[in-house]
């Protein structure tokens, strides 16, 4: 099936979340985590969870941001030893999300949008200067976090993330994201090299400041070519050895002009008896190649079906 533009799936339902405090948010009645959140910004911290030696997790917990329009221009993670992966969204429409910290091995939802994402790469990231990520009053945050503890002895973990913001959001030139990727699709069964490709062609000027690519478990490589014209593919984005924990956002400064032509492919090996269907869970799979950019005026994608 053609690509054709549509509200990437993580953007369906843009009633926005209840309203709730403008503080910093913790779960229970721990202390805030070190460092701090920036002045004016905000700092979103999990609950103590303590693992059993050879634990695994995916623990959610969900927060909202606060009652007045803000821009994200900064985001760092806080992390402890035992945190695999830590994941940022927003929520929107009537997200399913329960209030209180739960297990969740669901890595996307098609109600949640990106905000940040890390594994073992960078721990924060950075917007270009005047863009930000504005974020409407009361927005369903959920923080995502993978827990590993590969050692013999318990561990007890918190992590959280600092976000600095700019409450002058009209003097904010809107950043968001634009998404590459397939809904529907199937690795066969023992099948070692599984190629899912995208087409996309650009209706718009992007200035892409950083990508997120996803895919599940049995991924093994992403790539993603951009041609001008009728000018030949050159490599624009590409993970050669896929590593399922990281998740990285990439922080980069590259230019999509309308016109230009975006190929991706998601690379899957699966070695099991059974087929792996997309979804959301991560033992089934997806192929998605997110970007953040500027000037954002609304939610769009390139999705095929």
């Amino acid at each position: 099936m053609r690509a054709h533009h549509i509200v990437v799936p993580f953007l369906l339902l843009l009633a926005p979340a209840c309203t709730k405090s403008t503080n910093d948010q913790m779960i229970g009645d721990e202390p805030a985590l070190e460092p701090a959140a920036p002045d004016g910004g905000q700092q979103l911290a999990s609950a103590t969870y303590t693992l059993a030696p050879g634990e695994e997790k995916y623990m959610c917990y969900q927060f909202y941001a606060p009652d007045q329009a803000v821009a994200i221009t900064h985001v760092t993670s806080i992390e402890q030893p035992g945190v695999h992966h830590l994941a940022l969204f927003q929520a929107y429409g009537r997200d399913e999300t329960p209030v209180t910290p739960h297990e969740c091995d669901t890595l996307i939802r098609e109600t949640w949008m990106p905000i940040f994402v890390t594994g073992g790469g960078t721990k924060e990231m950075a917007m270009p200067d005047k863009v930000g990520l504005v974020i409407d009053p009361g927005t369903q945050y959920i923080l995502q976090l993978h827990l590993q503890n590969t050692g013999d002895t318990k561990l007890d973990v918190r992590a959280g993330v600092n976000l600095t913001y700019d409450r002058a959001v009209d003097q904010i030139t809107r950043g968001g994201i634009f998404a590459i990727g397939k809904q529907s699709f199937t690795v066969p069964k023992t099948t070692p090299d599984f190629t899912v490709p995208v087409d996309c062609t650009s209706t718009r000027t992007m200035n892409v400041f950083a990508e997120f690519p996803h895919m599940h478990k049995i991924g093994t490589a992403l790539t993603t070519t951009k041609a001008v014209g009728d000018g030949a593919p050159a490599d624009f984005y590409s993970i050669n050895q896929w590593s399922f924990g990281n998740q990285p956002i990439d922080q980069i400064a590259k230019t999509i002009a309308p016109g230009d032509k975006i190929h991706l492919e998601c690379h899957f090996d699966n070695k099991t008896s059974e087929d792996v269907l997309y979804g959301e869970s991560s033992d089934n799979e997806m192929c998605y190649f997110v970007m953040y950019y500027y000037p954002f005026d609304h939610l769009d994608g390139c999705i095929e079906g």
